[in-house]
């Protein structure tokens, strides 16, 4: 089997429709859109829904390549850790296509974006952990505690669970990144700061088309940064700091 799939070769149904982010982006904004699904009708919810759902998808993928690509580097405990979190992000893609469902949508409605699949065709498994599982994963710590808030605003039970529920699975996620990142690059501080150096290059350039904000005041104007789950999934003070700083100087967010 071929390692380091390329991303127009992942496999699938012919209603997936796949578009680089940017061009989603432009396609909205010429029709006067926000380049990003702003949460503020059903329409712009499910559109948000689907995106997540398209990246479970890839994250399992790329969980899955992960394990074969590293399987005779790498420890059997990252090996195992890794064919856990494909089982995770199987089952978090067959609740957000449940969600889809609740909210009158279906798999294909929107297009799907590889960028996540990007991400988790890096050259080195610490720099894997690092972009997707430290990256892309806290990215989702903040989205889904925002769609949690909104749930509770819609009196929508539902979602609000199976979010929350999915949320726990992140925060672990985010844990195991930040376990291997470290665990990968014993004795080799070279590895470790070009790991952490592609997960800040993602942090800036993972382009959502709103507004980031460090607490929930910025929730009218894009997705707010959970400081206490972020905290929660074991980031620093300091790796917070950047990430309020990042957001306030990059339109990446």
């Amino acid at each position: 089997m071929q390692k380091f799939i390329a991303y127009d070769k992942l496999a699938r149904e012919d209603r997936f429709i796949r578009m680089r982010a940017r061009r989603v982006a432009e396609i909205r904004m010429e029709q006067g859109l926000p380049p990003f699904p702003d949460l503020r009708d059903l329409e712009s919810l499910r559109n948000r829904i689907h995106g997540i759902l398209v990246g479970e998808l890839q994250a399992m993928e790329g969980a899955g390549r992960t394990v074969f690509d590293f399987a005779d580097d790498t420890p059997w405990e990252f090996v195992m850790d890794m064919a856990r979190q494909v089982w995770d992000e199987a089952r978090h893609v067959e609740i957000y296509t449940k969600l889809l469902e609740h909210l009158g949508g279906y798999l294909g409605e929107y297009p799907e974006s590889t960028l996540l699949w990007r991400c988790a065709c890096a050259a080195t498994p610490e720099e894997r952990v690092a972009g997707v599982n430290r990256g892309l994963e806290g990215l989702a710590c903040d989205v889904f505690a925002q769609l949690i808030r909104l749930a509770q605003k819609l009196d929508d039970p539902l979602l609000e669970r199976a979010v929350d529920y999915v949320l726990a699975d992140e925060i672990t996620h985010v844990r195991m990144g930040s376990y291997w990142l470290r665990r990968l690059t014993e004795n080799a501080p070279e590895r470790l700061q070009k790991a952490l150096e592609f997960q800040m290059s993602i942090d800036e350039r993972f382009n959502l088309g709103g507004v980031r904000g460090a607490d929930a005041r910025a929730e009218s104007e894009g997705i707010p940064i959970a400081q206490d789950i972020r905290r929660e999934a074991g980031f620093s003070e300091d790796e917070i700091a950047r990430l309020v700083a990042t957001t306030q100087r990059s339109p990446v967010y």
